[in-house]
């Protein structure tokens, strides 16, 4: 791979993915809305800055000359984890502007996509299983992520281009959202105990540098229309994980908060199969290894959040 274009360059994970493919020595479009306040991210780093809005991805052509780019990688995304993830306009544009993109693709004779997934996703499909009631309109998030990976890939080969969509949860310094790892430790910081399930549910977390170099393998050497999960390759109790999250967050404020293990009903809480973060066919079609500890990506994530809160 010489060249690639990356939506939503100044995100949390398309930040990394760019920094991640400058160190692997390939030459990117870092994809920008215009007057956007993070320019600053990319704006001193060898890349090409492209402003154009996500809705709006269909004239790429018209705004990159080259035709000679090896992939793109699609992590811009409105509305994952705020008001707009149940905005059901915000999330149709969503599933519109990645369609739009694969178009453009081909008209650019660009050979490989890589999407960012989410296992929500996953989560999705356990619930449209069940017969039961969904009033939680956050589903719009869940259910446009899967529209966008399953009508892409249909669309992606149809065109001959290479489609991976792989399922992410991801946490790590620079994430500013409301997900789960963050809203624990600076509710913690604050001195308030977070509302939790009783964590029973499978659960796995990857680092976000991490992600960011597996999505790199796998544009280089994924197997086409695998579906692959990216992540630590040791899936446990979330109680597991979100207990270690408060240890580290406590340690660093000097607070001793509990958390709220239980609070949160369990009929709320989707139980998803331990294969669904088996990462065997990542590992053996690229090679990927996580390089970052989740007892080290918390104190990383927990000192950064730390110094933004002292800043």
């Amino acid at each position: 791979m010489k060249k690639a274009i990356v939506t939503g360059a100044t995100g949390f994970i398309g930040n990394y993915v760019v920094h991640e493919l400058i160190e692997q020595g390939v030459q990117v479009y870092a994809l920008v809305r215009p007057n956007s306040r993070n320019i600053c991210k990319v704006a001193d780093l060898p890349v090409k800055v492209v402003e154009c809005n996500l809705k709006d991805l269909s004239t790429l052509p018209e705004l990159i000359s080259d035709r000679d780019i090896d992939a793109v990688f699609h992590i811009a995304w409105q509305g994952a984890s705020d008001a707009d993830a149940r905005n059901q306009v915000v999330q149709l544009q969503n599933l519109q502007s990645t369609l739009d993109l694969i178009d453009a693709m081909h008209e650019m004779g660009i050979g490989t996509f890589v999407g960012a997934g989410s296992l929500h996703e996953a989560e999705a499909l356990v619930e449209t299983a069940q017969d039961k009631v969904i009033t939680n309109l956050g589903f719009m998030y869940k259910a446009s992520k899967t529209a966008a990976h399953w009508i892409g890939k249909a669309k992606a080969g149809n065109y001959g281009i290479r489609f991976f969509w792989p399922l992410i949860n991801t946490y790590g310094e620079g994430e500013r959202s409301a997900r789960l790892v963050n809203t624990i430790i600076r509710k913690v910081f604050a001195g308030e105990s977070p509302d939790l399930s009783a964590g029973e549910q499978f659960y796995d977390f990857v680092h976000v540098s991490d992600v960011a170099h597996a999505l790199y393998l796998i544009a280089e050497r994924g197997v086409d229309g695998t579906h692959y999960t990216i992540g630590s390759g040791e899936a446990r109790k979330l109680k597991e994980f979100l207990v270690e999250v408060g240890a580290v967050a406590n340690e660093l404020s000097g607070h001793n908060v509990a958390l709220g293990f239980g609070k949160i009903p369990s009929q709320n809480v989707i139980y998803l199969p331990l294969e669904t973060f088996d990462v065997t066919r990542l590992r053996n079609d690229t090679g990927f290894e996580p390089k970052v500890s989740f007892t080290e990506g918390i104190r990383r994530t927990a000192q950064w959040i730390r110094k933004e809160s002292l800043e």
